[in-house]
């Protein structure tokens, strides 16, 4: 394979996994803190309990994409500088002919 396409393949690889970190951190923590925003402070619920039900649903999805983007973005830049490292790295190991 070309040196570029390991590169990218690399680079790839971190992003897919830190889109996949992303979200799963993200599923763990914003429904705790959602379900902490919605609690009422004191007494009965004085809402529409199904359209915040709905919102909840879609603040959470919105949450999720959001870490997956932010978890994408760290894994980018984290392969890039796995990547370049790694590059540097061998580019000193072989000896100029």
């Amino acid at each position: 394979m070309a040196p570029r396409m390991t590169f990218l393949r690399g680079v790839l690889n971190f992003v897919v996994a830190g889109a996949l970190l992303g979200v799963l951190l993200t599923s763990f923590v914003a429904p705790r803190f959602m379900a902490w925003d919605n609690t009422p402070g004191m007494g009965k619920a004085l809402c529409d309990c199904a359209e915040t039900t709905r919102q909840t649903a879609s603040r959470l999805v919105n949450a999720q994409l959001i870490g997956c983007g932010v978890g994408a973005a760290v894994g980018a830049i984290a392969g890039i500088a796995f990547g370049v490292t790694r590059r540097k790295k061998q580019a000193a190991a072989t000896p100029a002919a």
